[in-house]
C-alpha cells in the first residue's frame, strides 16, 4: 500500500464518495490510485483549481457532507487559495488534499514549488505538510475531523509526491482509528452544551420586552436549527429578520418573517430593527454589512457556537456559548408565548412592507416564475453582486438550507463551480427529476469562472442558469454613482460582453434569451422538461 492509497482508503473509510480537482505532475499517483479504486470512489474535474474548490463547497453544503478537494503543486494548489477562504468565511467543512514536491526538494525553489501551508495558515482551521510517511494516516483523520468539528471550516493536508510513492509494507495496518484526540485545537474548541442559568436570565430578558425581534444568521442553518428558531419565534409571536446566510430559515411568506437585515437588506427589517427594544442574535457574527441596525440603546443578546464572535463587532447585554439547536429548543420552552406581534397595527410598518413587495417587478417576477414552476425542492446559487441582493430580497424561499450563496468572502465566480458541487449531490441521490439546482448571477460575476460551464455537459449535469444581465458590474458602479459622484471607470457597458446564448451553444449546452418574466417563465418550462442544463439570458 502506498501514501496515496491511504489516502483513498482513509476517503472511504469516512464514507467519501465524491471528490473535486484537477490532475497534475505531482499528484499524479493520488490520482492512479484513484482509478484503481474508482468504483467506490468518483473523481469529478473541474476545468480550474478554484472551480474545483467551489464545487467541493457546494457539495458540502447542499449535502451535509464533507466536500473533498485535490490538485497538484504550486499554482495548482495556490489555485485553491480564494475557494478556501471561501469556505472558512461561511464555515463549510472541505477537506483538501495538495501534492508537493518531494521533500528533499522542498525550500530549493523547484519547479511547481509552493509553501502552501504557509500561504493559507490564516483561513485554514488545521493545516500541515507532511514530512514522515507514518504520520499521514494520523494527519488526515485530525483534518476530516477538525473539519467537522465544533464550527465547521476547511482543512488542508499537503503530501509530496514521495510521501505519496512511499510503500508502506505488507507488516503495516493502517489503525482506522476515527477517535477524538485533540479535537480542541486551534480555532476548534469543544462546543459547550446551553447553560440552563444563563438561558433562564435570556428567557427572562426576552418576556420583558416590549418589541423583541430575533435575527438569525448562518449558524441557525449550520445547526439545522431552523424547526426551533420557527417555534420560538411563533410562540413568542414576534418579526424575525436574517442574515443574508440564513434567507429561507422560515418561508418566505410568513408574517413574521421580516425579510434580510442589514445595508443591503429590506426596509421593513432595518426599520423593525431601529424600533426594538430586545435582540435575541442567533449564530450571526455582526459583520460591517449588518450590525448597523443592531447596535445601540437596546438590550442586545447574542448566542453562537463559537466563543470567539462573542463581542467580537458588537458588545452583548447577554450572551451564550451553545450549538444553535440546542440553545434554541432549550429557550422554547421558557419564553412566555404571545397572542399578537407588535408590528401589527404599526403603520408606517405596514406600508414599508406593501412598498417593498412591489419591489423591482421584473426581477421579482422572475423569480416568482421560476419558484412556481420548478417547486421549493430546489438549490438556489447565486455569485456576488446585485443579483445575490436581489435574490436574497425578493425569491420566495420556502424551505431552510436551500440557500448557497458566499456571504462572508464575498466571491465573484463562486456560483458556477458551487453550483456544479450542488447537482454533483443531486444526481447522486437520483432526485434530477424532483430536485433543481438554479444558478443567478450577473455577467460580471459569470465571466470569473464561465470556463467551469465544460462540467456541465462532461458529468451531464441538470443546472438552470439565469444571467441576471445589466451590462455592467453593478454594485461596483453604484458606488462609483453614489460615492464617487459618478467617475464611472471599468465597470460600464463599454467592455466586450459575451453573448451568452452563443456561449452556451460552445459548451453544448442550450441557450435562451429573455427580456421578460414571460419569456423567462417559457425557458424554465423547457429546462423542467429537459434533460440538461440551460443558460438563460435575462436582460435588466
Amino acid at each position: 500500500m502506498t501514501g496515496a492509497d491511504l489516502i483513498v482508503k482513509t476517503l472511504i473509510q469516512y464514507g467519501v464518495t465524491r471528490v473535486f480537482g484537477y490532475p497534475g505532475g505531482a499528484v499524479m499517483p493520488l490520482y492512479d490510485s484513484l482509478y484503481r479504486f474508482r468504483s467506490k470512489i468518483k473523481h469529478v474535474r473541474s476545468a480550474h483549481e478554484q472551480g474545483a474548490a467551489h464545487a467541493a463547497d457546494g457539495y458540502a453544503r447542499a449535502s451535509g457532507r464533507l466536500g473533498v478537494c485535490i490538485s497538484t503543486s504550486g499554482p495548482g494548489a495556490t489555485n485553491l487559495v480564494t475557494g478556501i477562504a471561501t469556505a472558512f468565511a461561511d464555515s463549510i467543512p472541505v477537506l483538501f488534499i495538495t501534492a508537493n514536491v518531494s521533500t528533499s526538494e522542498i525550500g530549493s525553489d523547484s519547479f511547481q514549488e509552493a509553501d502552501v501551508t504557509g500561504i493559507t495558515l490564516p483561513v485554514c482551521k488545521y493545516n500541515w505538510t507532511v514530512r514522515d510517511p507514518f504520520e499521514l494516516e494520523h494527519v488526515l483523520h485530525k483534518a476530516v475531523r477538525l473539519a467537522g468539528a465544533g464550527r465547521p471550516g476547511p482543512t488542508l493536508v499537503d503530501v509530496p509526491k514521495d510521501i505519496l510513492e512511499f510503500e508502506f509494507g505488507r507488516k503495516y495496518r493502517p489503525c482506522g482509528q476515527t477517535g477524538n484526540d485533540e479535537v480542541s485545537e486551534q480555532r476548534t474548541p469543544a462546543v459547550p452544551e446551553p447553560d440552563p442559568d444563563v438561558t433562564a436570565r435570556i428567557a427572562g430578558a426576552f418576556n420583558k420586552a416590549k418589541r423583541p425581534v430575533v435575527i438569525a444568521g448562518g449558524g441557525v442553518n449550520l445547526a439545522g436549527a431552523g424547526d426551533e428558531l420557527s417555534e420560538l419565534v411563533h410562540k413568542a409571536c414576534c418579526p424575525l429578520a436574517t442574515t443574508l446566510m440564513a434567507c429561507g430559515t422560515i418561508p418566505a411568506d410568513d408574517i413574521l418573517n421580516a425579510g434580510m437585515a442589514g445595508k443591503y437588506g429590506s426596509l421593513y427589517a432595518k426599520e423593525v430593527l431601529n424600533r426594538s427594544d430586545l435582540v435575541l442574535a442567533v449564530g450571526m457574527r455582526f459583520s460591517n454589512r449588518t450590525h448597523e441596525n443592531i447596535a445601540g440603546k437596546r438590550t442586545l443578546i447574542h448566542i453562537d457556537s463559537d466563543a470567539s464572535e462573542v463581542n467580537k463587532n458588537v458588545r452583548a447585554t447577554l450572551s451564550l456559548v451553545a450549538d444553535a439547536r440546542k440553545a434554541l429548543a432549550l429557550l422554547g420552552g421558557m419564553v412566555q408565548p404571545r397572542s399578537s406581534c407588535w408590528t401589527e397595527g404599526v403603520r408606517e410598518l405596514s406600508a414599508l412592507k406593501e412598498a417593498e413587495a412591489a419591489g423591482d417587478e421584473k426581477l421579482r417576477s422572475m423569480f416568482e416564475a421560476c419558484d412556481r414552476i420548478l417547486g421549493d425542492s430546489i438549490y438556489v446559487v447565486t455569485d456576488v453582486g446585485l443579483h445575490q441582493m436581489s435574490v436574497a430580497k425578493f425569491y420566495p424561499f420556502r424551505k431552510p438550507g436551500r440557500f448557497i450563496t458566499s456571504g462572508g468572502f464575498g466571491t465573484m465566480g463562486f456560483g458556477l463551480g458551487a453550483a456544479c458541487g450542488a447537482a454533483v449531490r443531486v444526481k447522486e441521490t437520483g432526485n434530477e427529476g424532483s430536485e433543481y439546482v438554479v444558478l443567478f448571477t450577473g455577467d460580471g460575476s459569470l465571466r470569473m469562472n464561465m470556463s467551469e460551464l465544460t462540467v456541465l455537459r462532461e458529468q451531464k449535469l441538470k443546472v438552470l442558469t439565469v444571467v441576471i444581465n445589466n451590462g455592467s458590474l453593478g454594485m461596483v458602479s453604484r458606488m462609483q454613482k453614489d460615492i464617487y459622484n459618478g467617475r464611472y471607470i471599468a465597470t460600464g457597458a463599454s467592455y466586450n460582453i459575451p453573448d451568452f446564448k452563443r456561449l452556451a451553444s460552445a459548451f453544448g449546452i442550450r441557450g435562451v434569451r429573455a427580456s421578460d418574466p414571460q419569456e423567462a417563465a417559457d425557458a424554465f418550462l423547457r429546462f423542467r422538461e429537459s434533460r440538461g442544463s440551460m443558460i438563460v439570458d435575462y436582460r435588466i
